[in-house]
């Protein structure tokens, strides 16, 4: 089904935030970047999300991302004005693999597109860079060993399902990083110190986005 043009979500002044916060807590020492996200438990009822729409207007709109865990870096188009590019989605998939037990599953779709729609808002307000990739696909194995190892991931994360992404746009706020994710009605956002949660589950917003 091919995606049709949607206007920017509005944003007063410039997007790009004055300064960055520490990457470390001064407390305990540890990666903020490690500390999951305590995402809540999936729900069975409330509005369904909608399927992204991007705006082609400029041209096919190509995503940048690096990986914090891995290194990687990767720019790709997944979607073109006749829908989305299935070898580009691949790549992405590879990309977004939960690298502790290198075990790759599909990302919906809808989620990659919404990534890559809220990054092109951005850039119409002054970002460029890559967007900063955390968590993408999380095996039930790793999800059980974090919970295991006392971080307050969801039992049913929809990491899980393939169908959630953990993100930032270095430079730019999480405020204003949460006011494009709920602009899209996606599904799920949740905002923390350092990144935020979107997912293609039932809309709802927790910690810093509500």
């Amino acid at each position: 089904m091919p995606f049709v043009a949607r206007p920017a979500v509005a944003i007063t002044g410039s997007i790009l935030a004055r300064g960055a916060g520490p990457l470390i807590d001064l407390d305990t020492g540890a990666s903020l970047y490690e500390m999951y996200d305590p995402e809540p438990e999936p729900l069975q009822e409330g509005p369904m999300g909608q399927s992204p729409q991007v705006d082609f207007a400029a041209g096919t709109p190509v995503l940048n991302m690096w990986n914090i865990h891995t290194d990687e870096r990767i720019a790709v188009r997944p979607v073109q004005a006749t829908g989305v590019d299935h070898a580009a989605l691949d790549q992405v998939n590879r990309f977004m693999r939960d690298w502790r037990r290198n075990e790759v599953k599909p990302i919906d779709a809808n989620a990659i597109v919404g990534l890559l729609e809220i990054q092109e808002q951005a850039r119409r307000q002054g970002f460029s860079g890559d967007l900063r990739f955390l968590s993408g696909y999380r095996s039930r194995a790793t999800n059980d060993a974090i919970r295991a190892a006392g971080a307050n991931a969801a039992r049913n994360s929809l990491h899980i399902q393939a169908k959630a992404i953990d993100f930032s746009l270095p430079g730019v706020s999480i405020r204003d990083t949460i006011q494009l994710a709920k602009g899209l009605r996606m599904g799920g956002v949740g905002g923390y110190d350092t990144f935020v949660h979107v997912d293609t589950g039932r809309v709802r917003f927790w910690g810093a986005a509500v």
